[in-house]
């Protein structure tokens, strides 16, 4: 009986395990530039939103529930929906054509947000731009596999994972700056239109690498049900998708809560979101890969009980600092936090492409990326806004007052029932690292023996 894991190598393809050999140093230097700035406009396009969204709320009216909708299940949906068959296609077709044409998507999209008048034209704006950045992240990972040695491959993840950090802060800091000089829309357009110049770029200039596996590929159930009895690859996803939930909730209302909660303007509240998120991202995230390949050979099971002590640690700071009064004091714990929070992506895409035979990687990324983007942004946001406006009420029920009260004048009394309902809500949400951690640490008992046995039906 014919076993897709153990087909002959394509017409093209070199052996396992090694880089294409004609692949220059300088070629490959490109090849991760590239795809450095392409994730890095992927955290852009993608967190601009959460940093002008207080702004965007009283421009159209939503609430802390919608806005949760159009950062959550807006984007996760199609997200999800979209990765799979994308998963396909590259782990068959062109990659680089695929990430070229899905920024360009993206890209588009991002600027007709800019022009949305509505709840309704923002929540398909956001989704639209979901099916775009459906199409980066696992033809990336297929497209490093080959052209990078699997010795260097969870660096090099971690090189194209640190651009969420740095485009977080990017969209923070620059994106922040736009917003309050230009305005929210202008924003939206102004990185769309760079997002479309670049896919341009990156369509002429990269080339593509020769695969290490065959052009076609098994069928979909067979691929998921290979992956899924790998149970450590299962563990790893969930874990992903668990921390998720709180990443993804912070990533959204970290400016909100900022301005909410301390009385910062946007502009300072963005500033510091980009510190928290993106500076002490970009360090910790470039040290997590390079730690986990060369820990490797002496701690096999690095990639899982690495991440686990750090989500446990980033759970319970992250928990605390939400609730302390003083802004440097709750500033500094979230920075503490923050160093915990950036170890677990690199390792749950480098265990994904490690447990997954060559044929198979594009669509194990794409499962690890359904998982995160159904929880992580389908739950997280909307969960978050949801617990938030009820903690709200509450307080504002106690205040003796009502959201119709608060809507014709906004009192001290409202703004602080506002600000209560979301520091609860953010410290509730920071619970989900916790349990991240002890996904990771039960992944650990099967995670060397998947690998091992990854070409096994």
């Amino acid at each position: 009986m014919h076993n897709p894991s153990t087909a002959g190598t394509a017409q093209g393809a070199v052996p396992h395990g090694k880089p294409s050999p004609t692949a220059s140093r300088s070629v490959l230097l490109w090849t991760i530039i590239a795809l450095f700035l392409l994730n890095c406009l992927n955290y852009i396009d993608r967190l601009l939103f959460s940093v002008a969204q207080e702004l965007i709320k009283i421009d159209l009216g939503l609430s802390d529930f919608q806005l949760g909708l159009i950062g959550g299940p807006a984007f996760a949906i199609l997200y999800t929906l979209f990765s799979f068959p994308i998963a396909r296609a590259a782990d068959r077709g062109r990659r680089v054509r695929i990430i070229a044409i899905s920024l360009t998507l993206w890209s588009a999209m991002t600027a007709f947000c800019g022009m949305a008048a509505n709840f309704v034209q923002m929540l398909i704006g956001r989704a639209a731009v979901s099916i775009g950045e459906a199409g980066c992240t696992p033809a990336s990972h297929s497209l490093i596999s080959d052209a990078f040695p699997a010795e260097r491959r969870t660096t090099v993840i971690a090189i194209f994972a640190v651009a969420g950090p740095f485009g977080a802060m990017f969209a923070a800091v620059v994106g922040g700056a736009l917003i309050g000089s230009y305005g929210w829309r202008a924003a939206f357009i102004i990185c769309g239109a760079a997002g479309i110049l670049l896919a341009i770029l990156f369509g002429a200039t990269v080339p593509e690498p020769a695969r290490t596996h065959p052009s076609s590929s098994p069928s979909f159930l067979f691929t998921f049900r290979h992956l899924l009895r790998r149970r450590s690859f299962a563990l790893v996803a969930l874990a992903g998708g668990v921390a998720g939930i709180g990443s993804y909730a912070n990533q959204q209302y970290m400016v909100s809560f900022l301005m909410r909660a301390h009385g910062l303007s946007l502009a300072n509240a963005s500033l510091l979101m980009g510190l928290v998120i993106g500076g002490v991202g970009i360090l910790f995230t470039l040290i997590g890969g390079p730690a986990m390949d060369l820990g490797h050979r002496r701690y096999p099971r690095i990639k899982a009980w690495l991440p686990s002590v750090s989500l446990l640690w980033c759970g319970m700071l992250y928990a605390i600092a939400f609730q302390i009064p003083a802004v440097s004091l709750a500033v500094g714990l979230m920075i503490l936090a923050s160093m915990g929070q950036h170890f677990y992506m690199p390792a749950m895409y480098a265990h994904g492409q490690d447990v997954a035979p060559p044929h198979m990687r594009a669509m194990a990324s794409a499962i690890i990326i359904a998982t995160s983007s159904v929880m992580g942004y389908g739950l997280g946001p909307p969960l978050v806004g949801l617990v938030s406006d009820i903690l709200a009420e509450a307080a504002r029920g106690a205040a003796g007052l009502d959201l119709a009260d608060c809507a014709k004048r906004a009192t001290q009394a409202c703004e602080a029932a506002s600000a209560q309902g979301l520091r609860l809500s953010l410290s509730f949400g920071s619970c989900f690292f916790i349990l991240a951690a002890g996904l990771f640490a039960l992944a650990s008992r099967w995670m060397t023996a998947d690998v091992a046995d990854r070409d096994q039906p």
